[in-house]
């Protein structure tokens, strides 16, 4: 229906309508439930609580309340309580760059930015090690500080020297320890710094040549000086030396092999110098490093505060000599031995260089000088020095540019050695050849033109092993017929005796064979020697180990004897019969380092080191 009709209706009398719709059935269901709910409340409002609910009700309700007040309160408090390391600030602030030695500050700075005061509060530093804190050495140091309010802040000033190399990194680090007031617990708060060491008061400066020759003596210094403004004590120089120097004095003296000076008390702006004499050994075009060092020793271990590196370069000498001894240069030698020397020289300049002087001076109570074969050189018995110069050989008139040339002479050694004490031991020849000029170029003015060359020969020791056998002994007792007859037993006894002539010996051993005819007796003498004899092999081994230079010349010959004994078979009539094969003894030289061995021949029944027995005696009979 429209609008219109619709108001027409309404306001015109009699008007009817058409019949309402009705709800549809669902919402009537709503409806009841809504309805019957009101009804529901209405009774439960006209209902009364008696007192006893009324009672719970209220206990409950305070019951809620009071919980709800303590969670309240905890979580308030522990707002209050709880405590938070972080709030505590730690600082430490010092110079990134130092000079070694000298006294700086570093600032610890810590704030309490917590809501708790701090107590018992520590702050403990690490130094580098070996700094100076207040004139004493440390490493550690601990200070005790006052109590830290709320958002109060404070700060520790550390004085301190640090000691170190050149570039050399070092690391201060610090802990504050506390205990937060009204709280058992301690808590650490850590915090480092680092700086570096950019320059050393301790200056070490060398004074070396630059260049030397080989085998060449010289002198060189060592400056030492403290520019820092305070005084340093307990100092020592160490210096160590290259391959090749030998030392040989030194102003003022060291303290320890020849390296090692004390300085005692070095103070602000003081300087020294060391003074040191040696020579140098090396081969053309090397360099040779020579190194100083300026520290403290501490718990036996030497601590660097400064050092420097020095070198010199090894050049050819204008004249260059050297020599070999049997075609070699490291030559060890026998009793009674040849020694042949080859000396090689040259002037290695572009220079001629005039009148030419080359000397050998021989040196050792072991050479035959009675054997000498000089050539054309000249020898003085009084010093034991051959020279060769241009009224004996005309090439060293003038020694052209590069020019070289060979000379030669020979001597033998004594046999036997001349062992006449104990001390006679160890023999060497010392040969030292050296080549010069009397008329030096200008041009090579300044320069050492000398060359030098030197030669140490060794000497072994003679080693030596007598086997002998005997029927009449004073040490064991044999018994059986002797001649030895065919069927019977016959004993006898062997002897081993060991001489050594100059060097101590180590290791030493003698060993010999037994023929599977011979039988082992089983007795010795002495009774506590360390002998053996292995029935599987038929080897007797006598272990000696030391045996000391002058055994037979000036001490007891070292003997040891033992039985033996055959049974000869008509195989054997009319013959010699072997009762022991050929005995060898080794051992170490200990001063040449080498090892030494000596043999003698095999023994037989013909005895012939026993004089009570005669001349064909020894021969098997029926």
């Amino acid at each position: 229906m429209k609008l219109d009709e619709l108001k027409k209706k309404l306001y015109k009398p009699e008007a009817e309508f058409e019949k309402r719709l009705e709800i549809p059935k669902s919402f009537q269901i709503e409806q009841e439930r809504e309805k019957k709910a009101s009804e529901e409340w209405q009774k439960i409002e006209k209902k009364q609580l008696s007192p006893k609910q009324k009672k719970r009700l209220l206990i409950g309700g305070i019951l809620v309340i009071a919980v709800f007040l303590i969670v309240a309160g905890f979580m308030i408090w522990q707002g209050f309580t709880s405590f938070d390391k972080d709030k505590v600030e730690v600082k430490i602030k010092g110079p990134e760059r130092i000079v070694g030695g000298e006294e700086v500050q570093f600032t610890v700075e810590y704030k309490n930015k917590t809501r708790l005061a701090l107590e018992n509060i520590q702050l403990i530093v690490h130094y580098p090690e070996n700094s100076i804190v207040n004139g004493e050495q440390k490493s550690v140091e601990t200070i005790n500080l006052p109590r830290l309010n709320i958002e109060e802040e404070n700060k520790v000033e550390l004085p301190v020297r640090i000691v170190g190399l050149k570039e050399e990194t070092k690391k201060v680090w610090v802990e504050l320890i506390y205990q937060p007031f009204n709280l058992s617990s301690k808590y650490t708060n850590k915090v480092e710094f680092s700086t570096m060491i950019v320059s050393v008061p301790l200056v070490l400066d060398f004074d070396l040549p630059e260049r030397l020759v080989d085998n060449q003596s010289f002198n060189f210094s060592l400056r030492y000086l403290n520019q820092a403004d305070v005084s340093f004590n307990d100092l020592q120089i160490r210096i160590e030396y290259p391959d090749g120097f030998s030392f040989e004095s030194a102003q003022p003296s060291p303290i320890k092999e020849d390296k090692t000076w004390p300085i005692f008390n070095l103070i602000s702006n003081e300087q020294g110098k060391i003074f040191i004499r040696g020579s140098i050994h090396g081969e053309k075009g090397t360099t040779k490093s020579f190194k100083a060092q300026l520290g403290i020793l501490k718990d036996d271990q030497f601590i660097s505060y400064t050092e420097t590196v020095s070198g010199v370069s090894i050049s050819s000498s204008p004249l260059l000599i050297s020599q070999t001894v049997n075609n070699s240069t490291e030559y060890i030698a026998q009793v009674g031995e040849k020694l042949t020397y080859l000396i090689d020289y040259q002037n290695t300049t572009d220079i001629g260089i005039k009148n030419v002087i080359i000397t050998s001076q021989l040196n050792g109570k072991a050479l035959d000088l009675s054997s000498l074969e000089l050539g054309k050189g000249s020898f003085n018995g009084s010093n034991q020095i051959i020279t060769w110069n241009a009224s004996n050989l005309s090439d060293l008139e003038y020694l052209g540019p590069g020019q070289q040339g060979q000379i030669a002479f020979s001597v033998n050694i004594k046999n036997p050695l001349p062992v006449n004490n104990y001390t006679d031991k160890n023999f060497t020849v010392e040969n030292k050849v050296r080549i010069d000029s009397s008329e030096k170029p200008l041009s090579l003015a300044g320069i050492d033109i000398a060359g030098e060359s030197q030669s140490i020969t060794k000497i072994t020791s003679q080693l030596t092993i007598q086997a002998q056998a005997y029927y009449y002994d004073d040490l064991i007792t044999n018994s059986g017929p002797i001649p030895p007859k065919v069927g019977q037993t016959t004993t006898y006894t062997i002897k081993w005796r060991l001489v050594n002539s100059s060097n101590d010996l180590s290791q030493v051993k003698v060993e010999a064979s037994l023929p599977p005819h011979v039988k082992w007796n089983n007795k010795i003498s002495p009774i506590n020697t360390n002998l053996k004899y292995n029935s599987q092999t038929g080897k007797v081994i006598w272990t000696v180990d030391d045996l000391p230079a002058a055994t037979g010349v000036l001490l007891p010959v070292k003997e040891i004897a033992f039985q033996i004994s055959i049974t000869p078979s008509l195989a054997n009539l009319d013959s010699l019969v072997e009762l022991i094969g050929q005995s060898q003894v080794s051992g170490q030289d200990n001063f040449v380092e080498l090892k030494l061995t000596s043999k003698d021949s095999l023994i037989d029944t013909g005895l012939p080191d026993d004089l009570n027995v005669g001349d064909g005696t020894g021969t098997v009979v029926e």
